[in-house]
């Protein structure tokens, strides 16, 4: 009998939440709330200059308002924005796929380009004992406005997982992962049990090429694909079952 523990991973913006992104959300928060200044959104502009001139994403990659904020008083802040506007705008669907997995012993794992701080309160939200996202340089507690390391998105997803797994020793070919994005193909590549959630029109053109399952988790549809399959007994009718009706 294999013995090894089984995960679930999950995207979060798109797959857990829909509509704009966790960072997103978080910055208009920010804004309402006096927490971002006119220097802020000048240096923000300064910082899309400089990284649009080196080739990459303005949107991922130009986190300069955040250069001089606390971390310890952010956190707080993710902790409060996510109380009073994500807890009640996660997928319903989604989070009782959640559920269903930590009822089978499955390790769940949020695997996300989001802040790693805007994780840190859904992860406790949905005792994911997991969480992987994107780290900013603090010097003293005080963020330098640039990313630590490489961000998790894309085929680094694959790098932050495995990474993680060389000490986790999951058992990656009965374990699941669940994505919206074209760029989630890699992470879902390397489970077994790979879920198109959400998905957008070239990942599930590639979902259906791989005959993976997909599905919408706003709403009551589901395709099994050929390879969508669970580890334990009759498991694949309960997920169906779970989204029926």
């Amino acid at each position: 009998m294999n013995k090894q523990p089984i995960a679930a991973i999950f995207d979060v913006d798109g797959t857990l939440i829909a509509g704009a992104s966790l960072e997103v959300r978080f910055v208009k928060y920010l804004w309402r709330y006096g927490e971002l200044r006119v220097s802020d959104i000048a240096r923000q502009a300064a910082g899309a200059f400089r990284i649009a001139c080196a080739g990459q994403s303005i949107r991922r990659a130009n986190k300069a308002y955040l250069c001089g904020k606390n971390l310890a008083h952010y956190r707080r802040l993710a902790a409060d924005f996510f109380d009073q506007r994500i807890k009640n705008n996660l997928l319903p669907r989604a989070i009782e796929r959640v559920q269903w997995h930590q009822q089978q012993g499955h390790s769940v794992a949020l695997v996300s380009g989001s802040l790693d701080f805007l994780l840190e309160p859904l992860a406790q939200y949905l005792n994911a004992p997991i969480f992987i996202g994107t780290k900013i340089e603090s010097d003293e507690n005080i963020l330098q406005g640039k990313i630590a390391g490489t961000q998790p998105y894309s085929k680094a997803k694959v790098t932050a997982f495995t990474a993680l797994n060389q000490f986790r020793n999951f058992d990656l070919t009965r374990s699941f992962a669940y994505g919206n994005h074209f760029s989630d193909r890699h992470l879902l590549t390397i489970v077994g049990n790979p879920v198109a959630t959400n998905p957008d029109r070239r990942l599930g053109n590639f979902a259906r090429q791989k005959d993976w399952m997909i599905e919408e988790f706003a709403k009551k549809n589901i395709y099994l694909g050929a390879q969508a399959s669970l580890p334990a007994g009759g498991a694949r009718s309960k997920v169906a079952t779970l989204h029926e009706g």
